[in-house]
């Protein structure tokens, strides 16, 4: 019989497929790790997981594998979200990140992942999330393995609208509040897995777009919001970890 608490990797959902969006696998065969951004936080044994939107479109993993021929699947080093990310977190001063360069992301005691595991087919990394419902559905079976993964998982941290939504669904009717509210009132949702309880709570996503929209929740704008959204949100995460 097959060990029922082996781990999964990318490799293991390669029969995923999506009108609108492509599979890692058709790229870069991920035998290694699960989620993109593993490589800056990727502690299996961690308490905490970070839940992005999406990864990226497959256009652009595909250049740059077409670059370098080397796995496609990780962290921007000069990704603006990325970088707010890390020292958004950073300021609880209660995690071994490393250097953002050079990430300590087997031991840091953060995971990150992402909603929708699926690549989108846009021309840009922006591009908007299609055929969302099923998109949700179908990137279920992913996020289920991923917490089977993390044994001592505690808190999921979303970013953005997108990724609470997600949670909301995959989570059934547990959560009721919109993800607005949840932001702005610094709400932590109590959810029940198959196995384990978790807490959620919401940031708003830390690209600098996303930095100037928080800083605008709270009337700041300006040559500064984005400076000062990302100040509001670090007191948004502080919160967030009082209640957990």
């Amino acid at each position: 019989m097959a060990d029922m608490t082996t781990k999964k990797y990318g490799v293991d959902f390669e029969h995923l497929n999506l009108e609108g969006y492509r599979n890692i696998n058709e790229l870069y065969k991920q035998d290694s790790q699960l989620h993109a951004c593993e490589t800056l936080f990727g502690d299996w044994n961690a308490e905490v997981m970070v839940l992005a939107q999406d990864a990226a479109n497959f256009n652009t993993l595909k250049k740059l594998i077409d670059t370098d021929n080397k796995n496609p699947f990780r962290h921007s080093p000069t990704n603006n979200t990325n970088i707010n990310l890390y020292n958004i977190l950073f300021s609880l001063n209660r995690f071994d990140m490393g250097e953002f360069c050079k990430p300590n992301n087997r031991n840091c005691g953060l995971y990150y992942a992402n909603a929708i595991w699926l690549l989108k087919e846009s021309e840009g990394m922006s591009g908007a999330i299609t055929n969302k419902e099923m998109a949700y559905k179908i990137n279920q079976e992913v996020f289920a393995e991923t917490l089977k993964n993390l044994k001592k998982l505690k808190l999921i941290v979303t970013l953005g609208e997108h990724s609470f939504n997600f949670i909301k669904h995959f989570f059934k009717k547990q959560i009721e509040l919109d993800w607005h509210s949840t932001v702005k009132e610094r709400i932590v949702h109590k959810v029940h897995g198959k196995n384990s309880f978790y807490d959620v709570g919401s940031l708003y996503h830390t690209s600098n777009r996303g930095m100037i929209a928080r800083a605008k929740l709270n009337g700041i704008t300006g040559k500064n919001s984005c400076a000062k959204g990302i100040e509001v949100t670090k007191s948004d995460l502080k919160e967030i970890f009082k209640s957990v």
